[in-house]
């Protein structure tokens, strides 16, 4: 056994929408969270920002697509994965990941290993540790979100109001009271997330809390207006997302790698290929990715595969690995 490297590069076909989780006792950033990171210095010695795909949007995609091919087996057969058997293995959490360091039998581990091949590979809670280092993935040139926008259309909003024209006039009547509510909750909501930005920012005065109490209550009076419909049928969309057209190079290292190993790599890019999407926003044009791994043996590139597009993958050995 030994270790193997796996140099990947990625280009987003589409714009890919990611949004990291916001961390304790911080704020969002100004891309919404989309995950940007500090990557060198500028000439005056100020830190450099860039885009980037993390390290678990790539990993979480090869350790569903090493998994699904065998839960889908195994339902086929009539042997469907237990609840605990699909968090082991889709998620890396079961009873034994609870477990504290000196709680943790070695040999118990090692038997894990050998009989469940992906939590062997991929690691489970703290018990068993990953064979498998999967990098952040960067541009080749620093680059930075993109900012999109769009409108979801309330009813009234299309063919000159015709629809309207083609309900009952007992619904006409609910919907123009709504749609006149939703206009009024809607400018109260943002006067109410002004107030709490100057609370928090210590702006304000001493009746802001008397001013939030108010506008909060506001709110809350045009929503039962609306009834059943709390949220406007009328939504700005704004999101952030990692340019289209970039490239992104990252790597796969495989510690004490065995040729089971590599080919659920290969097997996995290739299911990928099939639906190459991810992120989100892929009803409104993301996620789409293409890619290339070369696997180095030894030091020496011995496989090329070619991944995306909708289609199989294609993989070209040049060496055969020892």
């Amino acid at each position: 056994m030994a270790n193997t490297i796996i140099n990947v590069t990625l280009k987003t076909e589409q714009p890919l929408s990611i949004s990291l989780p916001v961390a304790e006792y911080t704020q969002p950033n100004r891309w919404h969270n989309a995950p940007v990171m500090t990557h060198g210095l500028n000439s005056e010695g100020e830190p450099l920002e860039t885009a980037f795909i993390p390290s678990s949007t790539l990993r979480g995609m090869l350790r569903r697509n090493v998994t699904l091919p065998r839960m889908e087996k195994r339902a086929a057969e009539s042997n469907p994965y237990t609840l605990k058997e699909a968090y082991a293995d889709l998620i890396g959490q079961d009873s034994e990941s609870e477990k504290q360091p000196d709680e943790i039998d070695p040999m118990a581990i090692r038997k894990l290993r050998q009989e469940n091949p992906i939590v062997g590979l991929f690691g489970s809670g703290l018990g068993v540790k990953s064979r498998l280092k999967v990098s952040h993935f960067l541009p080749v040139h620093h680059v930075l979100p993109d900012v999109f926008t769009g409108v979801r259309k309330d009813l009234g909003d299309n063919d000159d109001g015709a629809v309207l024209d083609l309900v009952s006039p007992e619904d006409r009547k609910e919907y123009l009271g709504r749609a006149n509510a939703n206009s009024k909750r809607s400018q109260a909501a943002s006067l109410l997330d002004t107030l709490k930005r100057n609370k928090r920012q210590g702006k304000g005065g001493d009746d802001i809390d008397t001013e939030i109490e108010a506008a909060e209550e506001k709110v809350k009076t045009y929503e039962d207006i609306m009834g059943g419909m709390k949220n406007s049928s009328r939504t700005l969309l704004t999101y952030y997302a990692l340019p289209a057209g970039v490239e992104w190079t990252g790597r796969l290292i495989i510690d004490n790698s065995t040729d089971a190993d590599i080919e659920e790599i290969v097997a996995a890019l290739d299911r990928f290929s099939h639906y190459p999407m991810l992120g989100g926003q892929q009803a409104r044009g993301c996620g789409e990715i293409s890619g290339k791994a070369e696997i180095m043996f030894g030091g020496q590139l011995a496989r090329v595969i070619t991944f995306g597009g909708f289609a199989p993958s294609t993989v070209t050995d040049l060496v055969t690995a020892t």
